[in-house]
């Protein structure tokens, strides 16, 4: 569930080793990313067979931390964790259904992550001491193996990204990968944090 792509110029070599079948992003890059929240609304899910993933998350050049919204069991599962260097046990999640709202967050400490999910009456918490790594990229993706971008939209609201330097250096440039519709709302920036209202991804057929 690592973001890679052999042909696209902002990702790192590390990541270059194996390439998913279809992927469709909305990014932002900073100097180093601290903390990342919103709610992602579960979108309905795509036609039965592939491996479907959606998620937030950010990334440095060896690794992204995710809440990954997992279909391919044909139902949505969603939870947290780290995948790259070093390699850490997978973090807590809960099932979901289409329409209903996820509020994710993540927040470090040092090389401390504390990842959070909540959505109506079920939670889940995980913290992964993520040594040697400097996420530099937040990241809102569609990872599909097998399977067309047929689904959705997926929708994000609410969304606040905080890094290291100001805001006004890295909010309003925005690039993606993927040829899809997409819209991006209401981004501001604040001090050392963007603000976005919106994010909306969809199908690409």
């Amino acid at each position: 569930m690592l973001l890679i792509t052999a042909t696209f110029i902002l990702i790192s070599v590390f990541l270059q080793a194996v390439t998913a079948q279809d992927w469709y992003t909305v990014e932002w890059d900073a100097t180093e990313f601290v903390s990342m929240s919103g709610d992602m609304i579960v979108p309905d899910l795509p036609t039965p067979g592939g491996t479907p993933y959606v998620w937030p998350g950010v990334q440095s050049g060896d690794g992204v931390l995710q809440a990954v919204l997992d279909g391919s069991s044909g139902v949505w599962w969603i939870g947290d964790g780290f995948y790259g260097t070093p390699s850490l046990p997978w973090g807590n999640g809960f099932n979901v259904s289409p329409g209903e709202t996820v509020h994710f967050t993540f927040t470090s400490s040092g090389t401390t992550w504390t990842c959070t999910l909540s959505s109506g009456s079920q939670s889940a918490s995980t913290t992964l001491d993520i040594t040697g790594n400097t996420m530099n990229r937040a990241i809102f993706a569609v990872e599909l193996y097998d399977v067309d971008f047929n689904f959705g939209p997926i929708t994000y609201k609410n969304i606040e990204i905080t890094a290291t330097t100001a805001a006004s250096g890295w909010c309003g440039s925005i690039p993606h990968l993927g040829t899809y519709p997409y819209t991006v709302t209401g981004n501001v920036a604040s001090g050392n944090t963007c603000t976005v209202s919106q994010i909306v991804q969809s199908s690409a057929d």
